[in-house]
């Protein structure tokens, strides 16, 4: 299947999924979200795919959510750079085509080569396992933002760095470095930007050659015992989010990002 804002690569029993909107350093939209579910289907109809790498053309691993759509979802004027349409219904509709990665029986290795921000974070949380290049940048930013967490974040974060390091990182919407991300648990491993292909292609091909029926239940065994599921989360981010694009606050801070200046929340 060709794709217009994906690459999918296969290498053996390795598939690579590549966001490529560099232009835009990658930001998710409605249409590369459909690709993205796409191209998940078709590893998973695969017999032969044994690992699936995520990761990003050019610079940035994902921006996160297309400013434009966002623009148009808290009810802005955004000139040229508006989308035609926002989210195209309810947030948690946009979440799936994302997070349909998290279904995926084989391991999934998230490469951020690049700034990781907002969905694009939770896209890579929504891997497995995430390699990121030393350089890298990550923070979940949707309170800066004056939105509600999505994508999974409330669900992701807790789960991998404990509920108190999660309130630090969603409440304040900071940007943390690859250094700190890795401390508090959220990256396996940092590395050398010129050394993150090698060191991608080297872990896939270590879950690539264990024996996969194992791999396959160890995976299912691990992700069992979550008090609540993703569904559940992703229903209440949903419906959350959503209230939040109603406010001036949201307003605000789409349009401050767009005219590259600090948002003045008024808690409206």
């Amino acid at each position: 299947m060709t794709y217009e804002h994906i690459e999918l690569i296969r290498d053996g029993h390795i598939a690579t999924l590549k966001l490529n909107r560099p232009d835009t350093r990658n930001a998710m939209s409605i249409a590369m979200g459909e690709d993205v579910q796409h191209a998940v289907e078709e590893v998973r109809a695969d017999a032969t795919v044994r690992v699936l790498v995520v990761t990003g053309e050019g610079k940035a691993f994902s921006a996160g959510g297309d400013l434009g759509m966002l623009a148009t979802d808290v009810g802005l004027e955004a000139g040229k750079n508006q989308a035609a349409h926002g989210m195209g219904g309810p947030p948690r509709e946009f979440y799936q085509r994302y997070l349909s990665i998290a279904t995926l029986p084989i391991p999934t290795v998230a490469a951020i080569n690049g700034h990781a921000i907002g969905a694009g974070m939770c896209f890579a949380l929504a891997c497995d396992l995430r390699i990121a290049a030393s350089d890298a940048k990550m923070g979940l930013t949707f309170t800066k933002l004056g939105i509600h967490p999505g994508m999974g974040a409330t669900y992701f974060l807790p789960r991998l760095i404990g509920t108190a390091r999660a309130c630090d990182l969603l409440f304040t919407g900071r940007i943390i470095d690859a250094e700190e991300a890795e401390q508090l648990g959220l990256l396996n491993r940092i590395v050398a930007r010129e050394g993150l292909p090698a060191a991608v292609g080297e872990l896939a091909h270590a879950l690539a050659s264990a024996a996969p029926i194992a791999v396959r239940l160890v995976k299912r065994a691990l992700y069992r015992g979550v008090e609540h599921s993703l569904a559940d989360a992703l229903d209440l981010e949903s419906t959350q989010q959503a209230a939040t694009f109603q406010t001036a606050d949201a307003r605000e801070g789409i349009r401050a990002v767009l005219e590259k200046r600090a948002p003045r929340f008024e808690g409206k």
